[in-house]
């Protein structure tokens, strides 16, 4: 068993509070690392105890694959190599005080060298009993110096080796090819754009290609989880086994929407092969398809932040970290790009890619309270809070591009090939079939590519307009488009909405006007730079423009 392992199985010993990689909150982990261990790298954090009162972190114990630090709040910090140790005591002493006998506990390490040093005082808030006989069955299960080392607890897949990258994408070609010996326009395009997402270089794209239309060599599933196993760091090695399930599961509901995985033999020996329960990929499966709801239903920031919040809280409890689920990206995105724009909305450490989250700036403004109030009564509001699912699919856009470059490139790889083949003499019909199948193939995947494309640049335009007006937002476009050079650009944004009635809060009838969102997208992009160019988006010109609105009603009112 590897240190890192044993840490996470037994740290529960110690008692306290107890936090384990990756899901370490980063409030908790930077506490401890400034308390504790300066100069650690967060990455390779296996552990921490807090036994602050408060939750600060920086007190108890912090744990990497070689190192164990202690600090108690009236101990200095005492750092430990945990290769060096050879077991733990336990010992108690009695000691009088005046008529009563009081038991004081004392827990010593000692050393290879034969060394031994009390660490009692350290150990406040924990047990010792508990942290003794963590110290005396790591030693029995960790079997050689060589096996106390640190990996990475955090690290994504688009970081890791290209042989590793390979073997990944090779699982997700199994399964393409287990239904029926082929891999359509629809399997290609997804998995080319797995491909981008994790940074594959040029010549692994090759040995991919090249493997997705050679059946004869398809590597066995157990060969390849093989693989993956001893490559992957022991941190993440379990992390990457759940993100395998979900990139599977993901390929299944892009192919067979309808199709219950529990009746996919590939998917139920994976599962299998990797120890996941039915509770867990349900987990994950739930977690995709949250992931595809924050787009099709159009949510808000706010809503994209319950969702996500609610998704962590579900799979932590079936013992699946959020890593998992983006150990690779999702929905189009690496897990750089989707890490950086959670950041946007306070959730970039759910996902523990420290790297990769720089964090929250924090702007505390005079009068932004009354700025935010009047944004609110303008309805710009609504639109700020469409601004995580805009970043979200321009990262979407940008790697679907670079997806469009890979299919482009495989295109006229197999061009080039199938030109050679017709040149030839001999030519070997079998080869001409195989290789325009192929040409036939990739073009529908690029296809299939260009459409998600233009569907999320719709989509991103669609979250800068506004979906629905309210009488007082569509008095203000009229107010903002007063005068007779302006009315072409009234009728233009007025004739996109269509008048409803919807039910308020207090259940009375409103008129609510709803955008035609089936318009196509040079016509949406018009409706915009209209409503940009006459300044609805503008606070001070759509405060001005309410003001007025309301004054002409009030004005309407007292003269009739």
């Amino acid at each position: 068993m590897s240190v890192e392992s044993f840490i996470k199985e037994n740290v529960h010993l110690l008692g306290g509070k107890v936090h384990i990689a990756p899901d370490i909150p980063s409030k908790k982990l930077d506490g401890a690392i400034a308390s504790m261990a300066p100069n650690q790298d967060p990455d390779y954090v296996v552990a921490i105890v807090d036994t602050t009162i408060f939750g600060g972190g920086k007190e108890g114990a912090l744990l990497t694959g070689e190192f164990l630090y202690l600090h108690a709040i009236a101990s200095p910090v005492q750092q430990f190599q945990l290769s060096a140790l050879s077991g733990a005591d336990y010992t108690t002493t009695e000691v009088k005080k005046g008529d009563k006998t009081q038991i004081v506990e004392h827990v010593s390490l000692r050393f290879k060298n034969g060394s031994a040093t009390d660490v009692t005082s350290s150990l406040s808030g924990m047990s010792l009993k508990g942290f003794t006989n963590f110290i005396n069955e790591m030693v029995k299960s960790v079997n050689t110096d060589a096996d106390f080392v640190s990996t990475s607890q955090v690290r994504p897949l688009s970081a890791m080796s290209p042989e590793i990258k390979k073997a990944y994408i090779k699982v997700l070609c199994n399964f393409a090819l287990s239904n029926d010996n082929l891999i359509d326009a629809t399997e290609y395009a997804e998995i080319v754009s797995l491909m981008s997402r994790i940074e594959m270089d040029k010549d692994s794209r090759i040995e991919i290609r090249t493997y997705m239309v050679s059946s004869d060599y398809i590597e066995p599933l157990s060969s390849l989880l093989s693989f993956l196993t001893e490559e992957i760091d022991a941190g993440v090695s379990e992390i990457a086994m759940q993100s395998l399930m979900k990139d599977c599961l993901f390929l299944h509901r892009k192919v067979n929407p309808t199709y219950e995985w529990t009746s996919n033999s590939f998917l139920r020996d994976l599962q299998n092969k990797i120890g996941l329960s039915d509770a867990q990929v349900n987990t994950i499966l739930e977690a995709i398809i949250n992931d595809e709801n924050i787009l099709s239903q159009r949510k808000s920031d706010s809503e994209i932040q319950k969702a996500i919040k609610d998704t962590a809280a579900k799979a932590a409890a079936v013992g699946v970290p959020l890593t998992a689920i983006y150990f690779s990206g999702t929905m189009g995105l690496s897990a750089a790009g989707l890490t950086s724009a959670l950041a946007h909305l306070g959730l970039g450490g759910l996902l523990g890619f420290s790297p990769m989250v720089t964090g929250i700036g924090v702007a505390v403004l005079m009068g932004v309270g009354a700025y935010q109030g009047v944004k609110k009564v303008t309805g710009l509001k609504d639109l700020e809070n469409n601004k995580q699912r805009e970043l979200l699919l321009q990262e979407i856009i940008k790697n679907s591009q670079r997806s469009l470059d890979y299919l482009i490139e495989d295109v006229n790889e197999i061009a080039a090939l199938l030109q050679k083949a017709i040149e030839k003499e001999n030519q070997d019909e079998i080869k001409l079939q195989k290789l325009s199948a192929i040409l036939a193939m990739l073009s529908k995947g690029a296809q299939e590519t260009s459409g998600q494309i233009q569907y999320a640049e719709k989509e991103k335009l669609l979250a800068r307009i506004p979906l629905k007006l309210r009488q007082m937002d569509r008095d203000r476009i009229i107010e903002l488009t007063e005068g007779a050079t302006k009315q072409r650009i009234r009728t233009l944004i007025l004739d996109a909405y269509t008048e409803n009635t919807e039910t308020s809060e207090n259940n009375a009838p409103i008129t609510i006007y709803t955008l035609n969102d089936t318009l196509p997208i040079n016509e949406l992009e018009t409706i915009y730079n209209a409503l940009d160019n006459i300044g609805y988006f503008k606070v001070a010109d759509a405060a001005v423009a309410s003001v007025k609105s309301v004054a002409k009603g009030i004005l309407g009112n007292l003269t009739k």
